[in-house]
């Protein structure tokens, strides 16, 4: 597609999204491109994604004027390149393609301390954060709290929002409300005429800041792996889908308390080129990683495609989970495997036909190789285990399990939402004082990852560095147990009342 041809394609499919009139003529309008919780420089499996497509279409709209460029946060953990080389390929391939403000995702406080500066060091996009600094209350090197850009004669202020979480102890994030207030009037005073916030945090939490700051206009938004456009009291709350799947694009203009949006998605698919730039480097740190790893080996061949989406996992039981969990119980000889759907991060579908060592390294991403610990549970511990589990329905928290099945009701109370007695896969009841072993993955069972806590598995835990890694669980199950013929597990284990 020609660069005209496409930057008119992408500003006509705005205006009709956003059931508006393109601007009229002669208004020159400001614009917006913006992805979130970016983890893998190439395309995927299905040959979507890819920075080096967006880096296309960033750059064929900036040959048509002025363009604001943002990712959501998530950019320099997880992935397979990251576990080794700490997100400085993504640094790289970001640079390359033009971006100019980023805000911290939880992921990046995966990173210690020195390596996250560094990492924003080499960075020449802006880095900005309202609510999280240092611990000792000092903005992280080359981080401010907020920005301004001059676009088509008005003046843009930008301002960075990370989620609240027990980050690790050299970093502080501050409610993210009280800082966003702050942000908001300070932007105003600075003479700001439109104001964007670039947030990581709950779409929930993007809704209310909205409602809460009448002189915010827009929010380019993160964490979620979904795509989102909510309408706000005529403010858009934009999301992309993760992994460069699609980026969101606002068209704006107008004029202070009376802008127009129009805002779309483009999906980045085939018919978007990748840039060449862009593509050079991806194609750059593949090679380096292949010379690490080696060449792929296949260890198993998958029948039937395994759907492996975070926004499967996150949600109901998933083919996936069924089958990691099923692999952790093989493995350790626990009676249940849990896993927090959170520690699986490949976010695509395996498809039909050799399964490659490499996707299987891809499933688990983090610093722990998300060994696994076993260690003794009453069935009273162990329902309330996936009473926090289902209460996390939509995030890492919520459970894939093996050993075990149950039924639960999200309307139910908190504490009260599996209904019945848990059953192992014979249809035995597993009562409140018997006592099970449980395989869990180290985050949850011994960092009170996502939430959960366990003193049961404190022993476990002491020891946790000699547990085995996921992958060499995942691929020995495959070998020995399944004789490298991978087909879908059996389900039925997580039921939804209702459904």
């Amino acid at each position: 597609m020609k660069p005209r041809l496409l930057s008119l394609v992408i500003v006509a499919a705005a205006a009709l999204a956003g059931c508006l009139p393109p601007p009229p003529p002669g208004i020159q309008p400001l614009r917006f491109l913006s992805i979130n919780d970016v983890y893998v420089l190439d395309t995927l499996s299905d040959g979507s994604g890819g920075l080096a497509r967006v880096a296309t279409v960033r750059h064929r709209l900036a040959a048509e004027g002025p363009v604001l460029f943002t990712l959501a946060g998530d950019l320099l953990s997880p992935s397979l390149l990251s576990k080794y080389y700490h997100g400085a390929q993504m640094v790289e391939a970001l640079n390359a393609a033009g971006l100019d403000y980023t805000t911290f995702g939880n992921h990046e406080f995966e990173l210690d301390r020195d390596t996250l500066v560094a990492r924003i060091k080499e960075s020449k996009f802006r880095w900005i954060s309202a609510n999280c600094v240092e611990a000792r209350g000092n903005p992280f090197p080359g981080v401010s709290a907020w920005d301004t850009v001059r676009m088509r004669n008005t003046l843009v202020g930008i301002f960075g929002l990370t989620i609240q979480e027990d980050y690790r102890s050299y970093v502080r994030c501050t409610d993210p409300d009280s800082a966003a207030h702050v942000a908001v009037d300070t932007l105003k005073k600075l003479g700001a005429q439109f104001i964007v916030a670039l947030t990581h945090q709950s779409l929930a939490a993007d809704e209310a800041l909205v409602r809460r700051e009448p002189a915010l206009d827009l929010v380019l938004g993160g964490h979620e792996h979904e795509r989102h456009d909510v309408l706000v009291e005529g403010r858009h709350v934009l999301k992309a889908d993760a992994n460069s799947r699609s980026a969101q694009f606002a068209t704006v203009w107008g004029l202070p308390g009376a802008w127009r949006q129009a805002p779309t998605l483009v999906e980045m698919d085939s018919r978007i080129p990748l840039d060449s730039g862009v593509q050079v480097v991806v194609e750059q740190w593949n090679a380096r990683l292949r010379r690490r790893l080696g060449p792929a080996a296949v260890v198993g061949t998958v029948k039937a495609p395994i759907d492996a989406r975070d926004g499967v996992s996150r949600q109901m039981e998933s083919p996936i989970g069924d089958l990691v969990t099923d692999a952790m119980r093989w493995g350790t000889r626990a009676d249940v495997a849990l896993l927090n759907a959170g520690t699986l991060r490949l976010d695509d579908v395996i498809p039909a036909g050799p399964l490659s060592n490499y996707t299987v390294e891809s499933l688990f991403l983090f610093a722990d190789d998300a060994r696994t610990v076993t260690f003794p549970l009453t069935g009273a511990r162990l329902r309330a285990l996936l009473e926090h589990g289902v209460e996390s329905a939509g995030s890492g928290a919520f459970l894939q399990v093996s050993g075990v099945r149950f039924t639960y009701d999200p309307s139910a109370a908190a504490g009260q939402r599996i209904q019945g007695a848990l059953t192992r896969p014979d249809g035995r009841t597993i009562a409140p004082d018997d006592t099970v072993t449980v395989a869990f993955d180290v985050y949850p069972a011994c960092e009170s990852g996502d939430g959960y806590h366990v003193p049961e598995a404190a022993e476990a835990c002491r020891t946790w560095q000699m547990a085995p890694r996921g992958a060499d669980l995942l691929q020995r199950y495959i070998r020995d147990s399944l004789g490298g013929e991978i087909s879908l597990p059996e389900a039925g284990r997580i039921g939804r009342a209702g459904s």
